[in-house]
């Protein structure tokens, strides 16, 4: 379970990293923007390949 959770936050997490955010409510709101974008387009573009 914990590896899916570290390839679910990995978006987030790097890009957190690469903004240098160390506090944790910093990273927190990064990291749930950046999540919510990139799961959505994977999602979204998912959904098309598989329907077109």
């Amino acid at each position: 379970m914990k590896l899916a959770l570290k390839v679910f936050f990995l978006p987030g997490n790097l890009v957190a990293d690469l903004l240098g955010a160390t506090e944790s409510d910093d990273r927190a709101m990064i990291r749930t923007l950046i999540d919510m974008l990139f799961w959505n387009a994977v999602i979204v573009i998912g959904a098309v390949v598989i329907f077109l």
